[in-house]
């Protein structure tokens, strides 16, 4: 059975490419491939309350948080982010730049 399937899909996929048929995936220019999310653990380093960011050591890396109003607190609230302050951040990885959805403490 395996082989007939196997007779049939390769006789397809022959006949497709001789008459020129094919199917390509691309990215249109300027557009990027959506960034995962991912947790980044460690402690602030800094805070600057005016550009809701802030600093994240984790191990020898250092990144820049953003977060914005829909960014949930398990505790609290922004105010709560201090430096020495141990946090766990949920978010993308943008350039350089963690776009944060939640922050625990």
């Amino acid at each position: 059975m395996k082989r007939i399937i196997t007779k049939v899909v390769v006789s397809t996929m022959l006949a497709a490419g001789s008459l020129g048929v094919v199917a390509v995936a691309t990215v249109p220019a300027g557009a990027t491939a959506a960034a995962a999310t991912n947790t980044f653990s460690g402690k602030v380093k800094t805070v600057d309350v005016a550009k809701d960011t802030f600093t994240l050591t984790s191990g020898a890396k250092t990144y820049t948080v953003a977060y914005k109003a829909t960014t949930k607190f398990t505790k609290g609230s922004a105010k709560i982010l201090k430096a020495g302050l141990t946090v766990s951040v949920k978010g993308k990885l943008v350039k350089a730049v963690i776009e944060a959805s939640s922050i625990a403490a």
